[in-house]
């Protein structure tokens, strides 16, 4: 780094941070919301409660003054760019999220005090396998390749035979420290990278929506210009990485897997007092830091819907303008004869090659066979069952039940659970929904769709009964005459 470029970075938001007077308050409070805790979008009441809370104890131990309100540090904190304020769909309470400028100094804060055990060894290894797939996942030599896999194999065997000799070789405490504590700080770094990824995305959603807010010429450009940048995250190594990355943690068997050994590691004798307990949840950590950035992905795809629909009710909007002006100008000049015009002979050439003529096609003649006594005798034996094996209802029957029932009813009134009483299904859903749309002079056929009951009917063709759950129905012999009789037809 030279030294302009340093000059350039002071006014980093994390830079920022680590200068300012209540830095302290700001990188303990923050990281252990947002970073021990991994608590995304939280709530202002629910923030504003806490950091009150801690002001409240600082201020009682002597380590203050912050004599400001909580709500005053946090709009500071957000002006700043160390926190994100927002609004989730839907919801009218802001909600709050670190920012990558705070998580990199969150972390390299925390790795300012000197640590009882640093671990180099499992790096080292972690350093060698990576060449090894390297070196290894681009060699164009086959034989290389075999000597490498056999090599490999060799190793296997002699472990395997060393197994089968009682021979067991274990890791030893420091060696389990040293490889718990590269999983531990990996998994974090994951986290904080997460957060870039998602600021990165926001940031291309904000610069697409200062665009569509201040475009004056054709969508084209724009629209361009927002998929090459949308394209370059995507295939960008920061992009494929994160792809790859979320599509790992959507298969259910490496979660359960990663799930497991996280158990069965913290359940080691030799790590006794030294586990890290939120390490357990860092599966889910990582699918809901992912969830997010993919959330952020989609909002900018529905900005841009909702840019090209409303870009294109404008453009449509004005072409028709246009027109309707142009119409209002020739109806006002209708009748002038002495407008000043101008004739042009145009001259056309008609070009007729023969190579865009049509090739000739013969006509297929076809044949038919007008005889059908060898296919009304194979007819025969054909079973034609199942062409007519469907349910036929007769409205006019279901509307003399409703007829019948509602004379017998002093109040001239009925519901269809009484008349399925006297007349139960028999031709099941289709004789049910043939009950709803019964239309006969005299009946009205009131449906209440607040009120509803269940019904339970044989099956048609089938064994056992069905349950549906309909709208209470009612069947009332109107005022102006009653329903046709069992004999009559409308």
């Amino acid at each position: 780094m030279d030294f302009d470029e340093v000059t350039g970075l002071q006014e980093h938001p994390a830079w920022r941070l680590l200068r300012a007077d209540h830095a302290p308050l700001v990188l303990a409070f923050c990281g252990t919301v947002f970073v021990d805790e991994n608590a995304r979008g939280v709530p202002e009441a629910v923030l504003v409660s806490r950091l009150d809370d801690q002001l409240y104890d600082l201020n009682e131990r002597g380590s203050g003054p912050f004599p400001r309100p909580a709500g005053t540090y946090l709009t500071e904190w957000t002006n700043n760019g160390w926190l994100r304020k927002y609004y989730p769909p839907g919801e009218d309470e802001a909600h709050f999220d670190a920012t990558s400028a705070l998580e990199k100094a969150v972390a390299w804060v925390r790795g300012l005090p000197v640590r009882s055990f640093i671990g180099t060894e499992s790096r080292l290894n972690t350093i060698v396998a990576l060449l090894r797939q390297m070196a290894f996942g681009t060699e164009t030599d086959p034989q290389a390749r075999i000597d490498e896999l056999r090599r490999e194999r060799d190793d296997i065997d002699t472990q395997i035979a060393q197994l089968l000799a009682g021979e067991v070789e274990m890791l030893s405490p420091l060696a389990l420290l040293d490889r718990y504590q590269q999983v531990e700080t990996t998994a974090v770094d994951l986290l904080r990278d997460f957060r870039e990824v998602e600021a990165n995305l926001r940031e291309l959603d904000r610069r697409l929506r200062h665009d569509v807010a201040t475009a004056e010429g054709g969508k084209g450009d724009l629209l361009a210009t927002f998929l090459m940048d949308r394209e370059a995250i995507a295939e960008s190594d920061q992009g494929k990485s994160f792809q790859t990355f979320f599509d790992y943690l959507l298969s259910p068997q490496r979660q359960d897997e990663l799930r497991d050994l996280l158990g069965q590691v913290s359940q080691l004798p030799q790590l006794d007092g030294k586990i890290n307990r939120n390490l357990m949840k860092i599966p889910f950590a990582w699918l809901e830091a992912a969830e997010n950035t993919q959330n952020t992905v989609r909002q900018l795809t529905e900005q841009l819907r909702r840019f090209l629909t409303e870009r294109g009710h404008d453009e449509n909007r004005r072409v028709l303008d246009l027109v309707r002006s142009i119409q209002r100008r020739v109806a006002e000049l209708d009748g002038h004869h002495d407008l000043p015009g101008l004739e042009l002979d145009i001259p056309q050439v008609e070009l007729a090659l023969p190579m865009e003529r049509r090739l000739y096609m013969p006509i297929e003649r076809v044949e038919l066979d007008s005889t059908i006594e060898e296919a009304l005798a194979d007819a025969a034996e054909l079973d034609v069952s199942a062409l007519l094996g469907g349910v036929s209802v007769d409205p006019e029957i279901l509307a003399a039940q409703v007829t019948t029932t509602l004379h017998a009813s002093p109040s001239r009134q009925a519901t269809l659970a009484s008349v399925l009483e006297q007349h139960p299904l028999t031709r099941g859903l289709a004789e049910l929904l043939a009950y709803f749309q019964l239309a006969r002079p005299g009946l009205d056929v009131v449906i209440d769709p607040d009120r509803t009951w269940e019904l339970v009917y044989d099956r048609v063709g089938a064994d056992g009964r069905t349950a549906a759950t309909v709208p209470r129905v009612t069947f009332v012999l109107n005022e102006g005459g009653e329903a046709a009789t069992e004999g009559e037809r409308p």
